[in-house]
């Protein structure tokens, strides 16, 4: 039987510390519920989780190509590619997909190693001297298993306002408690998306309880794991795509003014993407020797394989050349690299999860959402003017606004894996470009914008054996 969404008791991971102090490793196989006994095994169980996070098809490659690919922003070259991701580009994606195969299996795998961490957790009693630092890394774990959700969610299942209600099916949540006891195996069905987001929300409102601030703390360290603002920064995100404007505009404007983060000017931007962090950094996930996934990795695929290219449609809407981000996408022959994750050689890319400008972003299209137009403007025009100071001031209101903070996203967001669910949850019909042949017209809503449950998932769960999404 395969290690599908059911949820069993033995977590495989290469458990690496984040930690220069803690030389601590476990095996390569271990049993996560007799592992978490004390502080020490708990801090190195929730850097495990953060390992899984690294994997090739999460945030080292697929995770953030897809959207990319199956929107417009991005095509895979069409006469010298070494095969993958083609089935994406010319969307004929089926159920046998292996990415979408491994990306299933690496986020529940994720959801069930925090589950676990959670639980055996709550059954130690901690010293008074290392409680705050047992409530940070379960408060990581717990916001970990929410970003895992929240992908996946995104990936196979259609946006949050598919249906009036949200009662459109999400993806499966286990029984947490019984994770991890006596071995028992879970077949659970596929919950609905409302489910799935009160799952997501109610894991960060408790994550947001138990981290610490380290505004003070402000030179990256802590910005390689889940701290209280990164947590907030998540729901914020989460809020949107719920539409839940309020707590969205609220929850951004708070670690705009409180994370002790700040934009980059414009003359650091472009520098930034080779670095491990910098000062607008909320979350970064950090690949390791360990982890680095060497020509499978993400900038290997853009910048060494050139596999893939941003579409002239995308780098047309950045102008002219004062816009300082139309400098990550130059022109090379007829195609436009894609310089976003520039660390080839070495190909160990710190990928940004949570930036200070998804912030702001968020902040501007709540706000116009809300009719609060001055204050969209402003916020927004802080993403304008640092990538082209000259910009002049926006002075749209209402659905004009909002299409202008979506095109923002678009520039801003390009290659961090945000671009396909910003048409899908505005029901926005686009065309899919080709290197070589007519564009694709994708209408809303569309049923291949959502991935396949993978087959083998359907073989060996006869609970979600009936649920798989229309098209597949």
């Amino acid at each position: 039987m395969k290690n599908k969404i059911i949820y069993i008791l033995f977590i495989a991971f290469a458990l690496s510390s984040c930690d220069d102090t803690l030389e601590q490793q476990f095996s390569n196989s271990v049993e996560v519920s007799d592992a978490v006994v004390d502080l020490n095994s708990l801090n190195l169980a929730v850097n495990g989780s953060y390992s899984l996070f690294t994997d090739i098809d999460i945030y080292n490659r697929t995770l953030l190509l897809i959207p990319e690919v199956l929107s417009d922003n991005a095509f895979i070259d069409a006469f010298d590619n070494t095969g993958r991701y083609l089935d994406f580009d010319l969307y004929t994606v089926n159920a046998n997909n292996g990415n979408i195969d491994n990306t299933w299996n690496d986020l529940t795998r994720i959801i069930a190693s925090t589950s676990i961490i959670i639980e055996k957790a709550k059954l130690i009693s901690f010293p008074e001297s290392e409680q705050e630092d047992a409530e940070q890394y379960q408060g990581e774990a717990y916001a970990l298993r929410a970003l895992a959700f929240h992908n996946m969610q995104l990936l196979f299942a259609q946006p949050y306002n598919f249906s009036a209600d949200a009662s459109h099916l999400g993806v499966p949540i286990p029984d947490f408690e019984e994770l991890g006891d006596g071995g028992t195996i879970q077949t659970p069905a596929r919950s609905t998306t409302a489910q799935v987001y009160q799952q997501i929300e109610d894991d960060l409102l408790v994550a947001i309880d138990l981290l610490r601030d380290v505004t003070l703390e402000n030179n990256g360290t802590r910005r390689k794991r889940m701290n209280l603002h990164a947590a907030k920064g998540l729901l914020a995100r989460v809020y949107l795509h719920m539409e839940n404007w309020t707590e969205a505009r609220n929850l951004a404007t708070d670690v705009i003014e409180d994370s002790g983060s700040e934009l980059l000017e414009n003359e650091e931007y472009l520098a930034s993407w080779g670095l491990e962090s910098n000062k607008e950094t909320l979350l970064v996930m950090v690949n390791t020797a360990v982890d680095n996934s060497g020509s499978n990795s993400i900038s290997h695929f853009y910048l060494n394989y050139e596999d893939a290219f941003a579409t002239d449609d995308l780098v047309s809407i950045l102008g002219d050349t004062t816009d300082i981000r139309k400098n990550l996408y130059p022109r090379d022959g007829d195609v436009n690299l894609v310089q976003k994750f520039p660390r080839s050689t070495v190909r160990d890319d710190k990928i940004q999860i949570l930036r200070l400008s998804e912030m702001y972003l968020i902040k501007a299209e709540a706000h116009a959402q809300l009719n609060e137009d001055l204050q969209a403007q402003q916020a927004l025009d802080a993403i304008r003017n640092r990538a082209e100071p000259t910009a002049a001031s926006s002075t749209e209101t209402g659905q004009a606004l909002i299409d202008k903070i979506i095109l923002e996203r678009r520039k801003e967001l390009a290659f961090e894996g945000f671009r396909l669910f910003d048409l899908t949850r505005y029901g926005r019909t686009f065309n899919k470009f080709l290197q070589d042949g007519d564009p694709i017209p994708i209408s809303a809503p569309e049923n291949r914008t959502i991935m396949p449950i993978p087959i083998d998932e359907i073989n060996v769960n006869p609970n979600i054996a009936n649920q798989q999404n229309p098209g597949y």
